[in-house]
């Protein structure tokens, strides 16, 4: 449960584009409460979902991925031919056009690099570590200049498919090359993006010693705290091709370990053929408890088309699944004064729910806007949305000065989870959406609106 007072100084009253000053709190109108109804419908919010994926020299076939509900795209770079020198110019622009074209099309990205992707390339990464953490760096470049729409980061670089197998650095990787490699990524990849690795038992080793990650720790934001994990042979039992081989456990005991972590870092991955043969009740129980945020949707598709004709407590298993991969919020009640004064103070108590497998990844702005025509007030919340996971409800209060010119007459409130970057903060593809069937979404500003009969007078 969390009680998220308004951050005072992040106040701003705008009228027709200019600041306002509030005075000083007045007593307010008697308290209405608002109720609200849980929509079912599937979402398109940022930073969660099935995602595409998409190789960084092939980025066609966007413009329709968010009609899908489609939000996230998984960019893969080849550098095969960068094995023995630096990684070209054209080719860290070609990165860098994949960003771009994925915030045209409202998209953000999970990256991952590798020195091949089929087969045929075992033991194809350079010998040299010291070459991987070089073009680690470089890839830094595109990073800081692309961050607005870099959702995570997975580690890559080692053996075919960056999986961290079949590598010239061993099967697995030495403790040594894993360790370049994530923390050349940790440091290349601007804070607080997360980099995931292949294995949940890498991030054991890696940190060995460290205690788990705790609330009070993640808030830290240190190395572990942005290091999380994923498994592309998903739900392949009993242990998922090897992802959970650390001797000594086996997967319930992973599954425990990965449940608390996964509360404060990212999960994801993509299926493969045997995952069709798990039964959907462990689908959705493991899904669950990994705090899946993201699955591959074009593989493995026997296992997704299995999803598709499978039933989970009376509905649609695949829908199930989409709909909670990641957060998904629900505002249950609302309650403010049915009327302020100018001058005075709008006290703002919102109450939500997370319904979906997880907390959100990254910060997000929390904001309540009063507005009336061009006449704006707005105020953000010292909230932190990664802590909003499923386990309990959300309470957010809000304190909204009202200046003593506003208009007399109906307001406007509604809620803003705005992406925080100056790019973004504006665009309404990388807000959230409530999961409201009352809760009217305006497209272009990404505002939530809550109510539309607060009266100043």
């Amino acid at each position: 449960m969390l009680s998220l007072p308004t951050r005072l100084g992040m106040i701003a009253c705008l009228w027709l584009g200019t600041q306002s000053g509030a005075a000083e709190a007045q007593d307010s109108g008697a308290p209405k409460e608002v109720r609200y109804k849980e929509s079912l419908a599937p979402l398109a919010n940022p930073e969660r979902g099935f995602y595409a994926p998409r190789m960084s020299h092939r980025m066609d076939g966007l413009e329709g991925l968010r009609a899908r509900g489609v939000t996230l795209l998984l960019v893969e770079m080849d550098l095969r031919d960068f094995k023995d020198r630096e990684i070209s110019p054209e080719k860290l622009d070609e990165l860098h056009r994949a960003f771009v074209r994925a915030r045209e099309n409202g998209l953000k990205v999970v990256f991952r690099a590798a020195y091949g992707f089929t087969g045929r390339d075992y033991r194809a990464d350079p010998k040299d570590i010291g070459r991987i953490q070089g073009h680690i760096k470089q890839l830094g470049a595109v990073f800081a200049a692309d961050r607005d729409v870099l959702f995570a980061v997975q580690a890559g670089m080692l053996g075919p498919w960056g999986e961290w197998h079949g590598s010239n650095h061993g099967d697995p990787p030495s403790l040594e090359a894993r360790r370049a490699v994530l923390f050349g990524l940790l440091e290349a990849a601007p804070a607080p993006i997360p980099v995931q690795v292949r294995r949940p038992m890498f991030v054991r080793d890696l940190f060995a010693g460290e205690p788990e990650l705790t609330a009070e720790t993640a808030a830290k934001g240190g190395p572990l705290a942005r290091t999380g994990w994923h498994d592309d042979a998903l739900l392949s039992l009993p242990t998922d091709m090897g992802t959970y081989a650390e001797r000594g456990w086996d997967r319930e005991r992973e599954l425990r370990w990965c449940e608390n972590h996964g509360r404060y870092t990212p999960f994801g991955g993509e299926t493969v053929p045997p995952s069709a043969k798990t039964p959907i009740e462990q689908v959705v129980r493991e899904l669950e408890q990994l705090h899946a945020t993201y699955l591959n949707s074009a593989y493995h598709r026997g296992t997704i088309d299995g999803w598709r004709k499978a039933e989970h407590r009376g509905e649609n298993a695949y829908a199930h699944i989409e709909r909670r991969l990641g957060y998904r919020l629900v505002a249950d009640k609302l309650r403010h004064p049915a009327t302020v004064a100018p001058g005075g103070t709008l006290r703002i108590e919102l109450e939500l729910r997370n319904v979906g497998f997880a907390a959100p990844t990254l910060p997000r702005e929390v904001a309540v806007v009063l507005s009336r025509g061009d006449v704006r007030c707005r105020a953000v919340a010292d909230a932190d949305p990664r802590r909003w996971g499923p386990e309990g409800p959300i309470r957010v209060s809000v304190d909204l000065p009202i200046p003593t010119d506003a208009p007399r007459g109906p307001w406007t409130l509604s809620l803003h989870l705005a992406d925080p970057s100056p790019s973004l903060r504006d665009d309404g593809r990388f807000a959230v959406r409530l999961a409201n069937d009352d809760v009217r979404f305006i497209d272009s500003s990404g505002w939530n609106v809550l109510a539309e009969d607060v009266e100043v007078r």
